[in-house]
């Protein structure tokens, strides 16, 4: 399996190669999710939430938010909030709310406070239970989720084919890992590592089956961008 699996990720790479050499406008159009875009249409006159909204990116989306004119922003992560975060903040002189906690914990939830509109991004792959986590964002979003998330490529013949990484050897990771520059990716670049609980990459979710994650947790998939490796879904409560 772990052959037909290196075989099936390779192949999905060099096409992605082989577009980006010829300057192809569908590859361009797939490599940057369009982020910016969906901030200035989504937001303006509606509460905003940008959950995982510390890692990487300081707050970044919840500020364009607020300067797109959000009713009201907040931001929550398990991180605290970075010198950086505040720094920008304080030169905007910005409202954007900070909240530290962990979106599973119901507490955390009911002091987050439902919005008008979720933002997460890169937080699904690096949850044990993706579904528990889209039950949470189901509870905080009233009009629409943006979900963005690593995947895989879609497995020919099986649809809603997920890979579970915490379980798989070294040939096995090896052969999703591919080659990266970057931080390092727990439980994909290196042995799992259960003392770092959401550090860990736990899923490879293909687009089939992070749709039907979203059908089972009470949303309709209503826009989607999706390149070999990534999805940005825009998604709307159904119950």
């Amino acid at each position: 399996m772990n052959a037909v699996a290196r075989a099936w990720i390779t192949a999905v790479r060099a096409r992605q190669r082989a577009r980006r050499m010829l300057g192809s406008a569908a590859a361009a159009a797939g490599a940057e999710p369009p982020r910016a875009e969906l901030v200035r249409r989504l937001v303006p006159g509606r509460s905003f939430l940008d959950v995982g909204c510390m890692w990487s990116v300081d707050g970044a989306i919840a500020f364009a938010a607020e300067q797109a004119g959000a009713r009201s922003v907040t931001g929550v992560d398990l991180m605290a909030p970075t010198a950086a975060f505040e720094a920008e903040r304080a030169r905007r002189g910005s409202a954007v709310r900070f909240v530290r906690g962990d979106i599973h914990d119901a507490g955390v939830v009911e002091e987050v406070g439902v919005h008008d509109v979720v933002w997460c991004s890169g937080v699904l792959y690096h949850a044990p239970n993706p579904l528990l986590t889209l039950a949470r964002l189901r509870t905080l979003t009233t009009e629409q989720l943006v979900l963005a998330t690593e995947v895989l490529p879609e497995l020919p013949g099986l649809r809603g084919a997920c890979v579970f990484y915490p379980g798989l050897d070294a040939s096995g990771r090896r052969a999703f890992a591919g080659r990266r520059s970057g931080s390092e990716r727990v439980a994909l670049d290196t042995p799992f590592d259960a003392a770092r609980g959401y550090e860990n990459w736990w899923w490879g979710i293909t687009p089939s089956a992070l749709e039907g994650m979203l059908l089972a947790s009470g949303f309709e998939a209503l826009e989607r961008v999706v390149s070999p490796f990534h999805a940005t879904l825009v998604a709307r409560p159904t119950r």
